[in-house]
């Protein structure tokens, strides 16, 4: 049996290894993302890290790459797209917020770390967010009693981007010590945003 070519043995070794750097990160301290933890739980060799990344500092800039990617994955903005082309508000809302929470819980290990880093790129992130909601608002202004759509398509970002940050951060069995499924929550945000944008 024939070994696969080296291209696809370095890739493959190097998500290992940034694999085993986000599941260092879910510890919750970044401190434990050291380049002994990485080699060992990952099953690469020293050379091969330093090949990769050059440094712990490196491997975090991966990872923040690899964060960045998934957030402007294709696959995400045309879910994304497709929020305003919902026959109504509240199922706009509700596709909007749907889509987010399922992404944050697939991905919380790689964004626990990274959504809360204040720099350019999670401004931006944040911006291209409040954008999805301020065209679904326009999409539906008459649904909406606000006169000022980007007023309201900030703070409903924020109501939005408070439940994705406590999905990411915490299972949601671990905010209370009770069990609640992924699809009531995402119930318990629309509602929310949605009462704030259709009352004075």
């Amino acid at each position: 049996m024939s070994s696969p070519p080296q291209q696809a043995r370095s890739i493959a070794t190097e998500k290992k290894m940034l694999d085993a750097a986000e599941e260092l990160l879910q510890s919750g301290d970044a401190r434990n993302v050291t380049l002994e933890n990485v080699v060992k739980l990952s099953g690469a060799s020293m050379g091969s890290f330093y090949a990769r990344f050059g440094s712990v500092e490196g491997l975090f800039e991966a990872l923040h790459q690899r964060y960045l990617d998934s957030i402007y994955s294709t696959e995400l903005l045309e879910a994304m797209a497709t929020s305003r082309d919902q026959p109504d508000l509240r199922s706009a809302l509700h596709h909007t917020i749907k889509t987010l929470l399922q992404f944050g819980v697939k991905k919380r290990r790689l964004l626990s770390y990274f959504i809360t880093q204040l720099d350019h790129a999670g401004l931006e992130t944040r911006r291209a967010g409040i954008n999805t909601v301020h065209e679904i608002l326009k999409a539906h202004r008459s649904e909406v009693v606000h006169k000022d759509l980007r007023r309201a398509s900030i703070n409903t970002s924020r109501l939005i981007y408070q439940t994705f940050i406590g999905i990411i951060l915490l299972e949601p069995s671990e905010f209370d010590g009770r069990k609640t499924s992924l699809a009531s929550i995402v119930e318990t945000t629309t509602q929310m945003a949605y009462l704030y944008l259709t009352n004075e």
